[in-house]
């Protein structure tokens, strides 16, 4: 891999960072880095696995942190400024437009943090690429979650109870990353939470909803496995089995043992037919 000339870059952040007043001329300059800096790894396309499944710019992994960190000043000394240049760069079509896009938004003064929640719940409930949306909760809450945590986890149970799957996916999402760092008492509140979800019949919260499971088992592993064997007693559901079946490893061997055991004594009833004509 060809060697980086840092000081040649940060020339070019520098005239980017000089155009933070015209988002149009930002991003086609922004472009221009890019893919000046495109394969400039010469790493075969088969040596890698993009993490994205947007348009992306094969670059050194080094170049687009350098240009996040450098441009963070913009965020602190130009907040209006960044979030157009932030909505701007939202619009593209590149996964390194909309990552930078997140991390300006994550930059923003704590001031700013109410214009962020609004910038953030807007961009979650759009149909996402889950990396963008990784970055979203990573980079654009980042403040957020340190300077103003009431505000952040109140936006999480917002998108929870929204009624919404996209949102509510989302949602379980920023649990699943908020959970490692929450206090011992917000978990049983969780754990209500996540009951819901357990015995809802929508399985598009399936893979959202098994890293929430695996943030609780390493936060509370008795807590979270006695909630797993009391749904799964209240479930006449097999469906119920069958996704709590996916965190069995998730936990030791003894209680893994006593939730299987759990889900091989459940009781299931059969599904009953709606009696006359049924519409679609």
């Amino acid at each position: 891999m060809a060697a980086i000339d840092l000081t040649r870059l940060d020339r070019q952040i520098d005239h980017l960072a000089a155009l933070y007043h015209d988002p149009a001329a930002f991003q086609a300059e922004l472009h221009t880095v890019f893919s000046f800096y495109h394969r400039y790894s010469h790493r075969k396309q088969k040596e890698t696995i993009s993490k994205t499944f947007m348009r992306n710019y094969d670059m050194p992994d080094k170049v687009l942190p350098h240009i996040e960190a450098r441009l963070k000043p913009l965020s602190l000394q130009h907040p209006d400024e960044a979030l157009t240049l932030a909505d701007q760069l939202w619009q593209d079509q590149y996964y390194e437009s909309r990552e930078l896009a997140t991390t300006l938004v994550g930059n923003l003064p704590i001031s700013h943090h109410e214009q962020a929640l609004a910038v953030i719940e807007r961009w979650l409930q759009e149909p996402l690429d889950r990396a963008v949306a990784n970055a979203i909760i990573a980079n654009a809450s980042r403040r957020i979650q340190i300077e103003a945590p009431v505000s952040w986890k109140s936006l999480i149970l917002k998108l929870l109870d929204s009624g919404r799957v996209q949102e509510q996916k989302m949602g379980l999402l920023a649990l699943a990353e908020m959970i490692p760092n929450s206090h011992t008492d917000e978990l049983p509140g969780f754990l209500a939470i996540v009951r819901e979800y357990l015995v809802s019949p929508e399985s598009a919260f399936d893979k959202y909803l098994q890293l929430v499971i695996e943030a609780l088992s390493k936060k509370t592993q008795q807590e979270t496995a006695y909630l797993l064997r009391e749904v799964i007693s209240d479930s006449y559901d097999a469906r119920v089995g069958r996704r709590i079946r996916h965190y069995l490893d998730f936990f030791d061997e003894p209680t893994k043992t006593r939730i299987l055991g759990a889900i091989k004594n459940q009781v299931i009833l059969p599904v009953t037919q709606t009696n006359g004509n049924n519409s679609a």
